[in-house]
């Protein structure tokens, strides 16, 4: 039987959003979907990649950035980022298959429920451990469905048997920069052509990142001829260090950089008075540290009014480095260092925006990359240290880019909390707190105090030890006054079960439920099974 797709807009669900409904009686992938995706006849994307868009193969891209659906002969492709920066989450039931771009929209559909009882760390740092490597099994609790499941850097295959993971990803040699440099711009240049493609019913804006540190900055060179509206800048991290102590550790300002390049730069406002109910959607991906700091930049992007293209340097701790701690990242071939850019997975669908990390081009051949970094050739960016990085270093001095605007020191803008910023999320969640824990705002409030405190006591201790034993530093534990409470883990919880509410109120004021879109009604069947993987050879 030959699957076809039967898409359904529904102009409530977030712009980027969809999940699917694979019958698999009759073949039909019933999707419904929200305003900024791009529907044909045997194909739905919102994404990017390195191909013709009016051909829509992105399932067999070596560069696809987004999420997609794509019937291929007897069998349907669904097919996240190449890069680790997002997930696609499914599971069975009563017959049917059903996979969505956002946890919140596949729990909400099927009634399920994160467990209280489960720890979502696991589930969160799982795409840590790099393509084909992460536990795939996301808990939840549900009367018919034992579990949800997560694939990243993978093609879900859905046919006639059981579910299969696919990478036909080719694996490039990488014998010199110069090389490197020629396809990075041959790749560019086709994502460029395929997100202002006039086959798209709406083209697609182009923005970018950029920062003082090394990463964001030399994808900004990379990308500044390629129709960027503008680059979203902080002028601050989130260094423990406050920038009028020292600049070189608190200021992360790309601006210099951008004005260099003649581009426009937006600036990020990180005021909590300025954070919306839209915070919600960055606290509901995963109980890692969130970039709600993002959050003017995700307004702008939606007050435009068209799905976007964001270009960032994601990816480039595990490509780009030549530290000695995030060699075995190389070792090990493509993985992630951190979370980051998973915790963008719901806002990037309300706002709009396609994660484009550019690092992550190439990247599977990461060993080349490596060995390019520690080569001859590249010996002059080289500097040596815990924050060396010649590749992007090389990109940005031969663009002109003075040293001292880049690259004095790692640096980020996530964050880990205890309670909302926004007023109307905070009193609902203080609400919830009282409600299941028996403790409300004050006792919040002084936990996330006690816990500061102590947490530049711990710091500073090993900090100090270090400097004068030499003696590591271990990390610093999650809570370390109150341990019994964690209430950054219990905003993550309360978060996805809100976020996953509103939507099922959506779906039920459309009439969109297992009732009304499962052709039969059939006897219960359990999870679905964990996939087969296969992989191209290089």
């Amino acid at each position: 039987m030959i699957p076809r797709l039967s898409c359904h807009e529904l102009d409530e669900l977030p712009r980027l959003a969809w999940l699917a409904v694979v019958d698999r009686a009759d073949g039909v992938v019933r999707v419904h979907h929200g305003t900024g995706v791009e529907c044909r006849g045997s194909w739905l994307v919102e994404g990017v990649w390195d191909g013709e868009f009016r051909l829509g193969d992105f399932h067999t891209s070596d560069h696809f950035f987004g999420t997609g659906i794509r019937v291929a002969g007897d069998a349907v492709h669904f097919v996240p980022s190449s890069a680790l920066v997002n997930r696609l989450v499914y599971c069975s039931h009563r017959g049917h298959v059903l996979v969505s771009n956002s946890l919140a929209l596949l729990l909400a559909f099927t009634g399920a429920e994160l467990d209280p009882g489960h720890d979502y760390r696991a589930e969160t740092y799982a795409i840590r451990a790099g393509e084909g490597r992460y536990p795939k099994a996301f808990a939840v609790r549900h009367s018919e469905i034992p579990s949800f499941f997560q694939v990243s850097g993978e093609s879900l295959v859905i046919g006639a048997g059981a579910p299969t993971c696919v990478s036909l990803r080719a694996v490039p040699a990488i014998p010199s920069y110069a090389r490197y440099r020629e396809l990075l711009a041959e790749v560019l240049a086709r994502l460029h052509r395929n997100y202002t493609s006039g086959d798209r019913r709406v083209r697609m804006q182009a923005f970018a990142t950029v920062s003082s540190g090394y990463d964001s900055a030399a994808v900004a060179v990379l990308v500044k001829d390629l129709g960027i509206e503008a680059c979203f800048t902080a002028r601050h991290s989130n260094s423990h260090i406050p920038w009028w102590l020292s600049r070189r550790a608190g200021i992360d300002d790309g601006k210099p950089i951008a004005d260099r390049l003649g581009l426009a730069t937006v600036y990020l406002d990180p005021s909590p008075a300025r954070v919306t109910e839209d915070e919600l959607y960055f606290l509901a991906p995963g109980c890692a540290p969130n970039s709600v700091w993002l959050h003017s930049l995700a307004r702008h992007i939606e007050r435009g009014g068209q799905p976007a293209v964001l270009f960032t340097g994601f990816q480039g701790d595990e490509v780009w480095a030549l530290d000695p701690w995030e060699l075995a990242y190389q070792t090990a071939g493509v993985v992630r260092g951190d979370t980051t850019a998973l915790m963008l997975s719901e806002i990037r669908l309300k706002s709009g925006f396609v994660n484009v990390a550019v690092p992550a081009l190439l990247a599977r051949g990461i060993r080349d990359l490596a060995a390019l970094s520690a080569a001859p050739e590249m010996a002059p960016w080289r500097r040596g240290g815990t924050y060396d990085r010649p590749i992007p270093r090389r990109i940005l001095e031969e663009a002109g880019i003075p040293p001292r605007l880049f690259g004095g020191r790692k640096k980020a803008i996530v964050r880990t909390y205890s309670y909302p910023m926004n007023p109307a999320l905070r009193h609902a969640f203080f609400a919830d707190l009282r409600d299941r824990l028996g403790r409300g705002g004050v006792f919040v409030r002084l936990h996330d105090a006690a816990n500061r405190v102590a947490f530049w006591l711990f710091r500073g201790y090993h900090v100090t030890r270090r400097a004068l034993a030499a003696v590591p530093p271990p990390d610093t534990p999650a809570v370390l006054v109150g341990v019994r409470f964690n209430f950054a883990y219990e905003l993550f919880f309360w978060a996805a079960r809100t976020l996953s509410q509103r939507l099922a109120a959506v779906l039920r004021t459309r009439e969109v439920g297992p009732a009304s879109v499962y052709r039969h009604r059939v006897p219960r069947y359990g999870a679905a099974p964990a996939p087969r993987r296969f992989e191209r050879s290089p």
